[in-house]
């Protein structure tokens, strides 16, 4: 009797750990930066970083210029930064947490979005 009552109790603390085992989670981290250059010369750089813990960094370069007039920009920029986002979220990505930097001396801004996506 003692040996059947310790062999439910170690299935049940069994079963318990088992079911409250939390999924993996994966990481990702989307850098932009556009430095408002009018005009460039030479090569331009990738201006878009995604990072992943599980895989290698890819770098692209993305036109980060809405091409509308002065008044439209502020609105057409959003939804530029929203269509760039937007393949991340119909895979089951989930934005964490969003920062914005000015860099002074160099009229560069640094997006960064910091994703998860549960397993």
């Amino acid at each position: 009797m003692k040996k059947i009552l310790i062999l439910i109790l170690a299935l049940a603390a069994g079963y318990n750990g088992f079911a409250q085992q939390t999924p993996k989670a994966k990481h990702m981290t989307i850098m932009l930066f556009n430095d408002h250059a009018a005009f460039t010369v030479g090569k331009k750089i990738n201006n878009m970083i995604i990072t992943r813990d599980d895989t290698a960094q890819v770098q692209k370069l993305v036109d980060l210029n809405p091409h509308v007039k002065l008044r439209e920009e502020p609105a057409a920029y959003e939804t530029l930064l929203m269509n760039l986002l937007k393949p991340y979220y119909d895979d089951g990505w989930k934005l964490v947490t969003s920062s914005v930097e000015f860099v002074q001396n160099t009229n560069t801004e640094v997006f960064r979005y910091y994703f998860v996506k549960e397993e």
